[in-house]
């Protein structure tokens, strides 16, 4: 694990942020240049080309700012596919990698990449893990077209443009500010070419990607120039920031695309794709989400066939449910992929005759509509029946399928009264609205953008259903690293949602072979814990993609209890400019590798059981080995912590670490304790599991948690 002074809240005040780091820097700054080895993550910080073929087999350069020697696994995901992606270190010896904290680029490393021809096209994101440590997220994008580097000649000017082909994926680095790429290819009069680049989507879980304080992602400029060397069409944004052009060529001859940052911004690290085709090209289709067991027609807005513009989607019955990626087969050849959403309730469509907006459209539960804004302002009503009491949930997908609504979500009771609104999502511009009926009756559902835009690809799907308790669960788990013999701890948190109160046990799923978590049950009254994760002594060297998981009985609609499952929501860190702006991003991968011997052999605690009185105290001993090269600053602790702010905590409520801990283990020293004090109120606990953490400074951001063995601590009430 490591620590970071992120931000969980968007609000979080810079000011506060940037003081707080000048304080704590030049501290960590001390630790990360004494230290004789300090094991941290690997950060990834850039895959060149970003690109690979699928069905055949490439070379690629992962930059990282931590050494790769020694890499043994590559682990890809993308949500709703099956990757056939094999990745292996090619370097034949061992590579220096020197730890440069500041806008570094990162040592690259030679990996040699194996695509199966059964692998979709996307985006995948990737961990990889090495005998020392396990890495952050970089990402792969897998593509129908060859690829073509950017060629090492200046190509700053359409008269050095690099010539290209069509289809081709021109990979390309925007390495500097004002830095221009220039790509030549011939076409003919006619001919429909679409250009789309993949920068953002290639690079947006980098955990530092900071070009200067206030620029952050490749912010991409697609420009087409033709043989008279005038700009015939241009783009901005598209999905995102990354951009898309089509163009139906007017005359014969030679054309340029030219690829920069809409700032003049540059990095070694905006690596970027750009699939240049004449193929059949998906923009959306409508609707996108589709009920299992159903077959729908479609309309499709794109480029090609007369046949691709109207066409059937069939989703089997035992499909599973979620985000998917389809192609179509045209007479011209096989679309881009495209994203659709699989679900278990049935779906409409807004209908035409809605148009005026005057009667809004009665909705059941559940149900999706799949609906659009067209015109600017425009607002889509629908009305529904709630009882007293009763929970209803209502969420949008826009956004988080490529489209432009930025939604908000607004209930009016039957006088007109707004009773409830909600704007963005949980690390989404997409809304989610959790009502509560204050009373019996009909109340209407809104839809509209948060800056009253139209168009298009404002499209949108609303869900609507029943709800009732429930619970989500995040916390610090992004990766894990332990040696055999030892453990570490990752911290979880639960949101309870309408109401929910009971019991939630919690757990990791898919750890390494020879990798076990103790589980915890949160009672009522309690929202944090740690997972402790141990290493058997002859666990092999691994890493896997592991996730955390929480199960409660909770009742349905009915009043009949049934097990819940929910897992965790994963985000990584971000350095975004200088430690003063961080914040959270999802991604998709939580990463448990088994590794090396590290800094800290072993942490070692007096006690495996505690009883604690409330109002009492306790005293813990732990004792640490460390590893004959790293000899200076360890920091004991029972939260993940930077500076004064606490990021995870295990503690049960009531229940802290008091001041008359000694806790800052310097130079040689391998002894310390931690108190735990318990106030009058403390919640009363019984056996549960905690560890003692010593924790080693790397660089001023980057801190390597190692802990003991579960503690099974057991708080009382004091009975004179």
């Amino acid at each position: 694990m490591f620590s970071t002074m992120h931000s969980h809240h968007p609000k979080y005040s810079w000011h506060h942020n940037i003081t707080e780091w000048f304080v704590f820097s030049i501290g960590f700054w001390f630790c990360s240049h004494v230290v004789a080895q300090g094991t941290g993550f690997r950060q990834l910080t850039s895959t060149y080309p970003v690109a690979v073929q699928r069905g055949t087999q490439s070379r690629v350069s992962v930059r990282s700012t931590f050494t790769l020697d020694k890499s043994h696994t590559a682990l890809f995901h993308k949500t709703g596919t099956r990757p056939d992606i094999k990745m292996v270190l090619a370097e034949s010896e061992p590579r220096p990698a020197p730890r440069v904290e500041e806008k570094s680029v990162g040592t690259p490393f030679q990996f040699h990449v194996d695509v199966s021809q059964n692998t979709n096209p996307g985006v995948y994101e990737y961990r990889i893990g090495t005998r020392n440590a396990v890495s952050s997220v970089s990402h792969l994008l897998v593509t129908d077209y060859p690829v073509i580097r950017e060629a090492p000649e200046n190509n700053a000017t359409p008269e050095m443009a690099q010539p290209v082909t069509i289809p081709s994926a021109v990979c390309g680095i925007c390495e500097d500010f004002e830095d221009i790429d220039c790509y030549r290819f011939k076409a003919v009069a006619g001919q429909e070419v679409t250009f789309q680049i993949f920068a953002q989507r290639v690079t947006e879980g980098i955990h530092d990607m900071a070009a200067r304080i206030g620029i952050h992602l490749m912010d991409s400029m697609l420009t087409l120039i033709g043989p008279d060397g005038k700009p015939v069409a241009e783009n901005n944004n598209f999905v995102g920031g990354d951009s898309f052009l089509a163009y139906t060529i007017h005359d014969t001859g030679e054309y340029v695309l030219q690829v920069r940052d809409f700032r003049y911004a540059g990095d070694p690290r905006y690596t970027y794709c750009v699939e240049i085709s004449d193929q059949p090209f998906v923009k959306h289709i409508f609707p996108f989400a589709f009920q299992k067991g159903t077959d729908s027609s479609v309309e499709i807005t794109g480029y090609g066939p007369k046949d691709l513009k109207e066409n059937h989607i069939q989703i089997d019955a035992d499909e599973p449910t979620g985000r998917q990626d389809r192609r179509i087969e045209t007479s011209t050849g096989i679309t881009n992929p495209f994203p659709i959403l699989v679900t278990d309730y049935p779906n409409v469509c807004e209908p035409e005759s809605y148009k005026s907006k005057e009667v809004p459209m009665a909705i059941s539960f559940p149900m999706g509509v799949n609906g659009q804004l067209k015109e600017k302002g425009e607002r889509d009503s629908f009305s529904f029946s709630a009882k007293k009491n009763a929970h209803y949930r209502f969420e949008t997908i826009s956004i988080d399928r490529g489209l432009l609504l930025d939604s908000v979500i607004e209930i009016h009771d039957s006088s007109g009264k707004l009773v409830a609104k909600a704007d963005d999502g949980l690390h989404t511009s997409d809304a989610l609205l959790l009502f509560q009926a204050p009373c019996d009756g009909t109340f209407y559902v809104s839809l509209r953008d948060l800056n009253y835009r139209g168009g298009e690809r404002f499209l949108y799907h609303l869900r609507a259903e029943h709800t009732g308790p429930d619970f989500e669960i995040h916390g610090e788990y992004y990766y894990g690293m332990l040696a055999p013999g030892t453990h570490t701890i990752w911290f979880a948190r639960i949101r309870r949602l309408n109401g929910f109160e009971g019991a939630v046990k919690l757990s990791v799923e898919g750890l390494p072979e020879g990798v076990t978590c103790t589980p915890v049950t949160l009672i009522p009254g309690m929202q944090e814990c740690g997972l402790i994760l141990s290493a058997a002594a002859d666990a092999p060297i691994s890493a896997t993609l592991a996730r955390v998981s929480g199960k409660a009985m909770i009742p349905d609609a009915k009043g009949t209890l049934r097990e819940t499952i929910r897992f965790g929501r994963v985000t990584c860190e971000q350095r975004r400019a200088g430690a003063s702006l961080l914040r959270r991003w999802p991604i998709q991968t939580q990463i448990v590798g088994v590794t090396d011997p590290m800094d800290i052999l072993k942490v070692e605690t007096t006690a495996r059981n505690i009883v604690l009185q409330r109002g009492g105290k306790t005293v813990i001993q732990i004792r640490i080995e460390r590893h004959p090269e790293y000899q200076d600053l360890v920091q004991l602790d029972m939260a993940f912590t930077f500076g004064s702010r606490v990021f995870g905590k295990q503690l049960p409520p009531g229940i802290s670490m008091s001041k008359e801990s000694q806790v800052r283990l310097t130079e040689n020293a391998v002894e310390g304790t931690i108190v735990l004090e318990a106030a009058p109120d403390a919640l009363p606990v019984a056996r549960l599991p905690i560890a003692c953490l010593a924790r080693v400074p790397v660089t001023y951001s980057i801190m390597t948690n190692y802990a003991s063995a579960p503690v099974f601590l057991s708080v009382e009430q004091h009975h004179p």
